[in-house]
């Protein structure tokens, strides 16, 4: 298990209503962003705070990016723009590179995995044998190994920590705690 700073255990503790995470291998921040469709005319550094009362004031959606461990990422909260254009959108942001995006809202949680511009394997954690893609069964033996898919879930079942814990485990994926909590991210708006 990794700690604190490098994991992502720690996203529902501070994303308490809720989170996307989109990681993109390679991509740097300023691309993952305009992949995602954020015009670089609204291209700026903000904090997670700074980018919340964007959210709730305008009318646009706020995601920030940075980069780790070969990953790009871009962070949104309360919202999950990714999932937007029936997974249309996830699949062209991996166009050339492979996505993993981590969803957890008041409405869905979600996992999808896309690779070179198509749907590889995506589901929502809480009901893990709905899947979809292309290869629906690709994850299977993590799922099993993180907790994602059990035989019989009990009160105790955390589908979003196992889905986590999945995407630590199979991809390498972290986050730093500090600079998304409380530093300055690169940020792009989407109407």
């Amino acid at each position: 298990m990794t700690n604190l700073v490098d994991g992502l255990d720690w996203l529902p503790n501070h994303f308490q209503q809720g989170f996307s995470v989109t990681f993109a291998r390679g991509v740097q921040p300023r691309d993952l962003l305009v992949r995602m469709g954020c015009p670089e005319e609204s291209l700026a550094e903000m904090t997670r705070e700074e980018a919340e009362e964007v959210d709730m004031d305008e009318d646009v959606r706020v995601i920030r990016a940075g980069f780790l461990n070969d990953w790009g990422y871009a962070v949104q909260s309360w919202d999950a723009h990714i999932l937007g254009e029936e997974g249309e959108l996830m699949a062209r942001v991996s166009e050339g590179t492979e996505v993993v995006v981590l969803v957890s809202t008041a409405t869905v949680p979600w996992f999808a995995y896309c690779a070179d511009g198509r749907l590889v394997c995506s589901f929502d954690p809480g009901t893990p044998l709905g899947r979809y893609g292309d290869e629906p069964d690709r994850f299977l033996a993590a799922m099993e190994r993180s907790g994602v898919l059990v035989d019989s879930p009990d009160e105790e079942h955390q589908p979003v920590a196992a889905m986590l814990r999945m995407a630590e485990a199979e991809f390498g994926l972290a986050l730093p705690v500090e600079d998304i909590v409380r530093g300055e991210l690169l940020a792009g708006q989407v109407v």
